[in-house]
């Protein structure tokens, strides 16, 4: 199978899944509601990964919960399109007879009953269905916009965490590497072995490395609150599994263009939202002369004589004929062209900057896996030769070990720069399962 088949397929296969949940409504037409009561909230898996993170707030998210009702609304909309607008109206008249009796009133009491019904006949009902069903299919594109853009979120959120946690780690060693320097400097210090001035400068690097385990800490906390915000969850613990290291998939350019312009939903719902001002449009012009009333008429006159026949109400469109309202649904279909082509324009745009992005971001990634940290492992390798040939001292020894993490950090922060891009593509296609597995789109 080609490769930018694959790409189109797992993208269908995410929107699909999607539609699944926006389409859950009963066999009356009335929708289902998609989000458990509060009370039947599942709790988190033992062991957070970055797909279980994402299913779990496309299930419980509140805010996502709350957006999807928008397609109650129209559902409801499309009922109503689907339902002839006008009743049956009866009108009776009944009014008392009196004269001379020259006037030959043989009945008191004259009445009159006409039943009438408004008709449509330049096919408006056609063109009220077209809008609902668009506007329909609008709501449901638009609410997949918001799935996928929470479920990235979520991937956002989680990279940052696990982040935030590795780089917690690192100042953590720095603290235990620049505690043991510093008892060794002491040591070395009271056998008269080294300078007090560098027992102070190891005390001055452990209290600035201290100081920065603070905002360590301060950062994560930052960072676990966002991915609870983009779950859904309060206080629930979190026990996440996952890494920012992972292999580069062999994207196609061409897939991931065309893939985008055929599945982001913000683009289809756009393409919805034209036709559907262009059946406003076409309903707004079908009205723009009025509707003929049309219905039986009987009536039993002062001499007690009935009539029957048919009447017939037509207005004249003398004074307005919906110019205005025509020209505004007008000026609206045009917009909603414009609009689509924007976001045509921005999707292609979007889709060049996110490969661009994961393009520098995996050079600099590479740049540290392949010339950086391999050089320094040589250089550790040499340094403990020296340090146990007596060659160098333990304090430049432990100097070399902070540039080592120092550098372990910076390469922490090419993996999350590599994994925000991925995520920023996974946005730009429309389809969150390029950033949850990419090693995996192309099997």
């Amino acid at each position: 199978m080609r490769p930018a088949v694959r790409c189109c397929l797992t993208s269908v296969r995410w929107l699909a899944g999607c539609l699944c949940l926006l389409c859950a409504a009963g066999q009356d037409g009335r929708a289902q509601p998609l989000h458990p009561p509060a009370g039947q909230v599942e709790p988190l898996p033992a062991v957070l990964r970055r797909e279980d993170a994402v299913w779990w707030a496309l299930q419980y998210n509140p805010e996502l919960a709350a957006l999807r009702q928008q397609r109650g609304i129209a559902a409801a909309a499309v009922v109503i399109a689907e339902t002839y607008p006008f009743n049956p109206i009866w009108e009776a008249k009944v009014q008392g007879n009196s004269g001379p009796a020259s006037a030959a009133i043989t009945n008191s009491v004259q009445q009159e009953h006409r039943v009438a019904l408004e008709l449509e006949v330049r096919g408006q009902g056609q063109y009220r269905r077209q809008s609902a069903y668009a506007g329909l299919a609008r709501t449901d594109w638009e609410i997949v916009f918001q799935e996928q853009t929470l479920a990235v979120r979520v991937i956002r959120a989680f990279n940052a965490v696990v982040y935030r946690r590795k780089k917690l780690q690192l100042l953590e060693q720095t603290v235990t590497l620049l505690e043991t320097t510093l008892d060794q400097a002491n040591r070395s210090f009271q056998i008269q072995r080294i300078p007090r001035g560098d027992v102070i400068v190891a005390e001055a690097d452990l209290y600035d490395a201290r100081s920065l385990l603070g905002f360590g800490r301060t950062a994560l906390a930052s960072a676990e609150y966002d991915l609870r915000r983009a779950l859904g969850i309060v206080n629930q613990p979190l026990n996440i599994s996952g890494e920012l290291d992972v292999p580069p998939p062999p994207w196609p350019v061409e897939a991931l263009l065309q893939g985008a312009l055929e599945q982001r939903a913000d683009l289809r719902a756009r393409q919805a939202g034209v036709s559907e001002a262009q059946a406003r449009l076409d309903l707004e012009i079908a009205n723009r002369y009025g509707n003929p009333t049309l219905g039986p008429i009987w009536s039993y006159d002062p001499t007690r004589v009935s009539s029957q026949g048919v009447s017939l109400t037509l207005p004249l469109p003398a004074f307005n004929t919906h110019r205005g309202e025509i020209q505004q649904r007008d000026a609206e279909r045009l917009r909603s062209g414009l609009d689509l082509r924007q976001v045509e324009v921005a999707v292609q745009q979007d889709v060049a900057a996110a490969l661009r992005h994961l393009q520098e971001a995996r050079a600099w990634q590479q740049r540290y896996e392949k010339e950086i940290l391999p050089d320094l492992q040589n250089r550790v390798k040499e340094m403990q030769t020296l340090l146990e040939k007596g060659l160098t001292d333990p304090l430049r020894m432990s100097a070399f070990q902070r540039s080592l993490l120092r550098t372990r950090d910076s390469y922490l922060d090419a993996l999350l720069e590599v994994a925000q891009a991925e995520a920023d593509l996974a946005a730009a296609v429309g389809d969150p399962g390029l950033a949850l597995n990419p090693g995996q789109i192309h099997k």
